[in-house]
């Protein structure tokens, strides 16, 4: 009878270390990376980006500093002036693909013509936030177009 005890309690202890090492397992998979076309992009086309002389000429992602946030113009959609977050705006640039990168791994950046003054301390906090998510994924910044 000791033995069968012995022996359950050590199937026990064998299927409990079992699952804590699958529960580890399918942690790490979850919250590593998975691949995204943005870690692939080449270097930005930096003798195609100095030809271009209008912002309609631009066709990769161009991102508008606001003092709500950010707005996100892609080539291929229809404008939507919605604000979005950091978080959401990174999420979306990681998501794109391919096509959507036809200059390498850089974006466009401007900060919003239309504000009252008391915007610019918000509006430079979110741009030295924007500049410093965009270094961390290594996409280039161009910042071919003052703001009006």
């Amino acid at each position: 009878m000791k033995l069968l005890s012995a022996i359950g309690t050590s199937l026990l202890l064998v299927l409990s270390c079992s699952t804590d090492s699958v529960e580890r397992v399918v942690l790490q998979q979850t919250k590593s990376p998975r691949n995204r076309v943005i870690d692939s992009l080449p270097d930005p086309k930096d003798a195609e980006i100095r030809k271009i002389r209008t912002p309609d000429k631009w066709h990769n992602p161009y991102v508008i500093v606001c003092a709500d946030g950010y707005e996100l113009i892609l080539a291929d959609k229809k404008r939507s002036n919605r604000s979005l977050t950091l978080d959401e705006l990174e999420s979306t640039l990681l998501d794109l693909q391919l096509p959507q990168w036809p200059l390498g791994k850089v974006v466009a950046v401007q900060e919003t013509g239309i504000r009252s003054p008391a915007d610019n301390l918000q509006i430079s906090s979110n741009l030295r936030t924007l500049k410093r998510m965009l270094a961390s994924h290594k996409i280039g910044i161009n910042d071919l177009w003052p703001s009006g």
